[in-house]
């Protein structure tokens, strides 16, 4: 009897290593699977791009680079897996697979190039500055020796006397002597520049009224009414330029 039981000892001996070695052979198989991921990675006209970092988390765990594009992850537990693409002058791409099977799993990913910076806006360019009109046909320059023009065109004893100057496309320059009133009046169209040569008088502008002698000049805007006086030494002489005025000589 004591035989028998040191034989079943040796013999239990024997197999429990035995056994041990399998189970932790098994246990080891079901960490490792049997998964493979097969993976290509091209850009959008297909071509391979290599030297993509590849990072896979999951129930394991790899990172590795392509090469010619592919890239193969096998012995792998089955689970649900997320792939990371990184490759500079790509934008990054992720994506999610279940594996499952002995059976490789085709992993194609296609990475899109990084978009060029976009163009800086011009800076405005500056119109050139316009040309300087041409002066119209019929325009001609007017030098005048005024006390001699005075005298040539003297109004003597009539009411009054307007002379031509010249004129321009700009407007009109005219010589006024007065020996009566003038009355309101305006131009809807210029403004009238007065400057006054010889005389006395008075200008009234609305209900604004100024004396008016040698040396003095007045600007009266286009559509205010004024109207002139002369005073106790006649004429009142006065140059007068219309500004806007269509020239009509």
């Amino acid at each position: 009897m004591q035989k028998i039981v040191m034989v079943s000892l040796a013999v239990l001996s024997a197999i429990v290593p035995v056994a041990a070695q399998q189970r932790g052979g098994a246990a080891k198989g079901a960490a490792r699977g049997s998964v493979t991921f097969a993976i290509y990675v091209a850009d959008p006209s297909g071509a391979p791009i290599a030297d993509v970092k590849v990072t896979m988390t999951g129930p394991a765990e790899r990172s590795s680079r392509t090469e010619a594009g592919r890239i193969v992850f096998e012995e792998l537990p089955a689970g649900t897996y997320k792939f990371r693409f990184d490759k500079d002058g790509f934008v990054p791409f992720e994506k999610e697979v279940i594996g499952r099977g002995s059976a490789p799993i085709d992993v194609k990913v296609t990475l899109a190039p990084v978009p060029p910076p976009a163009p800086k806006p011009l800076a405005p360019v500056a119109a050139p500055p316009p040309s300087p009109s041409a002066p119209p046909a019929n325009a001609r320059p007017v030098v005048l020796d005024m006390p001699a023009f005075i005298e040539k065109n003297y109004v003597n004893r009539a009411a009054g006397k307007t002379t031509p100057l010249g004129c321009s496309a700009g407007g009109s320059g005219t010589l006024v002597q007065l020996n009566d009133a003038i009355a309101s009046h305006a131009h809807p169209d210029a403004d009238e520049f007065i400057y006054v040569i010889a005389g006395e008088g008075k200008l009234k502008m609305d209900t604004r009224e100024e004396t008016l002698g040698p040396g003095v000049y007045l600007l009266i805007p286009r559509g205010l009414a004024h109207a002139f006086t002369a005073g106790p030494k006649k004429p009142l002489v006065m140059i007068s330029i219309r500004a806007g005025e269509t020239c009509a000589g």
